[in-house]
């Protein structure tokens, strides 16, 4: 086997997947795997691209020209989108600072790829949403006598129930989750090891009874709560297992209901958003729901579509409710929720 060239940057990628990230930086595992993922990515683009076998990457070919033809790579062999090719140029920048600090990257090369703009995104716009009878049609799709179609209605009516992001519902462990009579909650560690609570349905509870009755009889705590073994190996259900379920109810809805958008993890994510915002639930605590840090990110969703505007007209046109009267919101006085929420109860 042929020698590395440049050992002190394969030592770098290591120490900073292993050590300056986790640990220095306490940067959570998603964050890391992020990371990961981008300089795999970066060394795939060298190897297919420019034709330098993995062995042969030096410091030298982290450098602006690369990372722009990077770039571009990502969209036209990838087809990324804008969020994620600006997502890629920040692990890469990050990366190239630490090179910069352990004295092995130039610090001119480290300035011209700062210098890299990163892509304008356009304003989000919500568009391919689910209706409440949308979801219920999906979650009639799986075959509940069999376990694997037991296994996907619990894990999409998760998805949609607590709005998570689809590696916080695959990290989860079965202890994660606390069951009470007919409720219960989930502790979640999202984006920045903030830790935060999410009610669940007594509907999912219910789900959730009839899938540890099969996948987790032992009630062990420490074992992922969707997992796949191989030859007595357990591990988490990968993201790419995770989207194969749902391509195939996507490939099933559409034979009979067309409008069906792409089924993808962070759709049911924005379709509970838009639902607890129809409902009447405020921005503020949807925002701590989703584990959004920061109010804008929720604004996505504080837009008045066609039904919400003509259910208002109804609204003030009743003989129940005039000018002078005040709407009540369903959740506005739903102290366990919010004290959930919160991470007061």
């Amino acid at each position: 086997m042929s020698k590395i060239s440049d050992p002190k940057l394969f030592a770098s990628i290591k120490a900073f997947l292993t050590v300056y990230l986790p640990k220095i930086r306490a940067r959570s595992p998603h964050t890391v795997q992020a990371h990961k993922d981008a300089l795999n990515l970066f060394i795939l683009f060298l190897k297919t691209v420019t034709g330098t076998e993995l062995r042969k990457i030096t410091a030298s070919d982290f450098n602006s020209e690369n990372v722009v033809a990077f770039l571009d790579w990502l969209v036209s062999e990838r087809g990324c989108a804008d969020s994620t090719i600006n997502q890629r140029l920040m692990s890469i920048r990050v990366f190239c600072k630490y090179l910069t600090g352990e004295d092995i990257l130039a610090f001119d090369s480290y300035l011209k790829i700062q210098e890299i703009n990163r892509v304008q995104v356009p304003k989000r716009v919500l568009e391919d949403l689910l209706t409440i009878d949308d979801v219920k049609m999906l979650l009639e799709l799986p075959d509940v006598s069999k376990k694997t179609g037991m296994r996907d209605r619990f894990y999409m009516a998760l998805l949609y129930d607590t709005g998570c992001r689809n590696d916080e519902i695959l990290s989860l462990k079965f202890g994660d989750i606390v069951q009470g009579k007919d409720s219960g909650h989930v502790g979640i560690i999202g984006k920045g090891r903030k830790f935060r609570t999410t009610p669940l349905s007594k509907e999912v509870i219910a789900l959730l009874r009839q899938y540890t009755a099969v996948f987790h009889p032992e009630q062990n705590r420490l074992r992922y709560l969707f997992y796949i073994a191989r030859r007595d190996v357990e591990t988490s259900m990968s993201a790419d297992n995770a989207a194969r379920i749902l391509l195939k109810y996507e490939v099933q809805a559409k034979s009979s209901y067309p409008h069906i958008p792409h089924l993808h993890p962070h759709l049911f994510r924005h379709v509970r958003a838009m639902h607890l915002y129809q409902a009447g639930m405020p921005l503020p605590l949807i925002g701590e729901w989703l584990g959004h840090s920061q109010l804008e990110t929720t604004l996505i969703y504080a837009y008045a579509d066609t039904e919400m505007k003509r259910s208002a007209v109804d609204k003030i046109s009743t003989s129940k409710t005039s000018v002078f009267t005040d709407e009540v919101f369903v959740f506005q006085d739903d102290d366990a929720i919010i004290k959930k929420l919160y991470g007061l109860d």
